[in-house]
């Protein structure tokens, strides 16, 4: 079977994403990277480019041509589940087979927000594996709207913004969310006492952890009615600037009457997560910059386009602005309350074009190439597949023309040349040949 099969396959593999059509996508950056049109304004929310159950990519299988074939004879469209599972060992390299088993460790995105996605986090391996095997002694079905844990696997992510992105990410130094307090008088009537029990802490006193978590639990698990009093008046006041354009992005009072507006509750009913909005580090992200999420760091994504990978898992416990579901118990198991500023991603020099972006997980390595017309961009590591994402540009590998869009995926043996035919930019997703991520530091 295998003989057969790399008979007539030729690597490496064009890969087809499948594009995810959520509400909350955009229109116009998605389709633009494709060289599409998109008349009717579907959403295009994410470009999913790997092998994951919910949305695999299809590999375009190029055949050696007969004389006189058409190109239509001469390709085919395979999922990259199916390819792989060919050769598992042969395509995503002994390496990556021993210590992930015979499918992609990772699954890369495009990702294109134009309204704001839910307040979220994700769990440890353990704690997913702890997560879902209870829900499978509960019987509770893996397709339930309900169901917290869809795999055994936990999700650490990356990623790296490629236009203007907003963001919240992690807990605000705790001296800055007693400021918000303070500076909210329907909040401060929630917690009077925080910025008495803040004040004289040292910066490494494990008792901010308790004050965090205390706080966040006693908002998230409000009545309805006392959410209502503390958010009504706080938008009876921001509302008219953000209807007179007084409100910058950069202000936490921008996206809460944006979350007010798209996540009305039935009954006229606010939406806890807008405390959320006051508690994280809001972050305005230029292209080319990024952050790690680790298991348990709270997030959302505001707005914005940005390339994106991730443990390949579906594992998602969210904490307001959705209309999905949203189980506070689970969630405050898993959330991680330290506080304090936001480490945006570094990156080093892989080679003379190659900068590699630093997480600590061993799922996932993303690089970003960028090339000049007639530079050459070389790779003898073996020990893994690689995926190519054109971003920008034009190259050539052999007799390929690879453009502006497309997707590559080669196999690990495989050493390669890419020339480049004009200035060109190209993320690589890879997984790392040492391993520093642990369950133990999943959350540093």
């Amino acid at each position: 079977m295998h003989g057969l099969i790399k008979s007539y396959v030729i690597p490496p593999y064009f890969l087809e994403g499948y594009v995810q059509h959520y509400d909350w996508g955009g229109y116009s950056f998605i389709p633009a990277l494709l060289g599409i049109s998109n008349k009717n304004q579907r959403p295009f929310a994410e470009l999913w480019l790997g092998d994951h159950p919910k949305g695999t990519a299809r590999a375009i299988l190029i055949r050696p041509q007969p004389f006189g074939s058409s190109p239509d004879e001469s390709r085919s469209k395979v999922g990259l589940d199916e390819v792989i599972s060919w050769y598992p060992a042969g395509n995503l390299g002994y390496f990556v087979m021993d210590k992930f088993g015979p499918r992609l460790p990772f699954l890369l995105k495009i990702l294109d927000a134009r309204a704001m996605l839910s307040i979220q986090v994700h769990p440890t391996k353990e704690q997913a594996e702890i997560g879902f095997a209870a829900e499978e002694a509960a019987g509770v079905p893996i397709d339930a709207p309900q169901r917290n844990y869809k795999d055994k696997n936990h999700k650490p992510e990356a990623h790296v913004a490629l236009t203007d992105f907003y963001m919240l990410h992690g807990f605000r130094p705790l001296h800055e969310i007693a400021d918000v307090i303070a500076s909210i008088p329907s909040f401060k009537a929630l917690a009077p006492d925080f910025n008495l029990h803040i004040a004289g802490l040292e910066p490494y006193d494990e008792r901010r952890e308790e004050l965090l978590r205390d706080l966040y639990r006693h908002l998230m698990l409000l009545p309805q009615a006392e959410v209502d009093r503390a958010i009504d008046p706080l938008l009876a006041r921001i509302e008219p600037l953000y209807d007179n354009g007084q409100l910058k992005k950069i202000s936490p009072h921008y996206w809460a009457v944006k979350a007010a507006r798209a996540f009305r509750r039935a009954g006229s009913h606010r939406d806890r997560g807008i405390f959320s909005i006051y508690l994280l580090n809001l972050l305005h992200l230029k292209a080319g910059q990024g952050t790690f999420q680790a298991a348990g760091v709270l997030h959302a994504y505001l707005e914005g386009a940005t390339v994106e990978i991730m443990a390949s898992s579906d594992n998602v416990l969210r904490g307001g602005l959705t209309n999905k579901h949203v189980d506070v118990e689970e969630l405050l198991k898993i959330v991680d309350f330290r506080c304090g500023p936001v480490e945006l991603l570094s990156t080093t020099k892989q080679s003379e074009y190659e900068s590699v972006y630093q997480t600590p997980a061993d799922d996932f390595q993303l690089s970003r190439i960028e090339l000049e017309r007639g530079q050459i961009f070389t790779d003898d590591e073996t020990h893994g597949l690689k995926l190519f994402l054109i971003y920008q540009g034009m190259l050539k590998y052999q007799r390929m023309q690879m453009i502006r869009g497309e997707c590559y995926f080669f196999p690990a043996p495989y050493s390669y040349a890419l020339e480049a035919i004009e200035p060109s930019i190209l993320f690589k997703a890879s997984v790392p040949a040492g391993g520093l991520y642990t369950n133990s530091d999943e959350s540093s």
